[in-house]
């Protein structure tokens, strides 16, 4: 029977090996399988006679760094020990095949090779890891899905039940309309969610659904920077502008032939937003002596969305202006 080959079987292992010197700190690459070159995108030739942490950038990234870190300790470990460590995963930055960098997780099983009791060498078995890491984000990321999906029907449910108990109309006909319109609006909220994997929703995107569904898309503009609401906000903030939209259609600038509506938003300082509704060309305006209940859940909505309305009745057309929150991702780091 013929001796074990154990250079062959070093070369035709597919995990990943490299046999490194027990000098440390500069730790010397003394062989290397082609595993171990094709993972790290380099060659044999590269590595063999150079120190280990020769072959890292010498100004790393702060992932880099961790890496080349967690590498030394669990080396020194070894040399300390004389027994094998198990290095914690950590990621890295690899290039891929067309050049890029992708994000990797590597873990490493560092093995010492003893010679009259002590270590001479150490044998690196690395392992990509990304595959299961990548798993687990994604079954993470679902769980969570799953519970902002309960969270939010709810939600809804909860919002439907106040709709049917406190909207009132002269007749059966017109209260199915005005629920229909309500919860059509909480729809297209949903969906707008639903687009964005519940992450929020582009407020330019909410508003131009809205104003879509009630009238021609002639007789209104809408212009602001791009701000992403946060998810809590989406359904509140879709609901405000069905509830101005109704109104202006009904009784405002886009219930005349020639009335127009301009809708504006700025950013502001503090994480904060303002958006100004502002009506034009319709039938007289007069303050309302007494609130329906449509303003009343005008005002609700803002107090949701960590802000408030504010009311002008114009003689030339409505003007509203709503200020509200918005997360500090929604527009880049915050203004001072």
């Amino acid at each position: 029977m013929p001796a074990p080959d154990f250079g062959a079987a070093f070369d035709a292992s597919p995990r990943p090996l490299l046999v490194i010197a027990a000098d440390a700190p500069r730790y010397t690459m003394l062989a290397a399988n082609p595993a171990h070159a094709r993972a790290f995108a380099t060659s044999r030739e590269a590595l063999v006679g150079r120190g280990l942490f020769e072959v890292f950038p010498a100004a790393p990234d702060p992932s880099t760094a961790a890496l080349m870190t967690a590498i030394r300790a669990s080396l020194d470990k070894v040399l300390a020990t004389g027994k094998p460590d198990q290095m914690p995963m950590r990621p890295y930055m690899a290039r891929g095949a067309d050049g890029a960098e992708v994000e990797r997780f590597v873990s490493a099983t560092n093995t010492p090779i003893l010679a009259d009791g002590r270590v001479i060498q150490i044998l690196s078995s690395t392992q990509d890891v990304t595959g299961e890491v990548m798993e687990r984000r994604g079954e993470e990321a679902r769980r969570l899905l799953m519970r902002e999906v309960d969270h939010r029907a709810r939600n809804a449910l909860t919002i439907v039940q106040s709709f049917l108990r406190l909207t009132t109309a002269d007749t059966l006909e017109q209260f199915r309309r005005v629920v229909d319109g309500r919860v059509e609006a909480l729809a297209r909220a949903q969906t707008s969610l639903a687009a964005r994997r519940w992450e929020g929703a582009d407020l330019a995107e909410i508003i131009r659904a809205e104003l879509a569904a009630l009238s021609p898309t002639g007789r209104y503009e809408a212009a602001g920077p791009a701000i992403t609401l946060p998810p809590e906000h989406v359904q509140a903030m879709s609901m405000a502008i069905h509830e101005l939209a109704t109104n202006a259609c009904k009784y405002g600038a886009l219930s005349a032939p020639g009335g127009a509506l301009a809708i504006t938003w700025t950013r502001q300082r503090g994480g904060r937003a303002l958006l100004t509704w502002s009506e034009a060309g319709g039938p007289p305006v007069t303050a309302p002596v007494e609130g329906g209940f449509g303003s009343r859940l005008i005002a609700s909505l803002a107090r949701q969305l960590g802000g408030e309305i504010v009311w002008a009745w114009r003689p030339e057309g409505l003007q509203a202006t709503l200020t509200f929150e918005v997360a500090a991702r929604a527009y880049g780091k915050p203004l001072d």
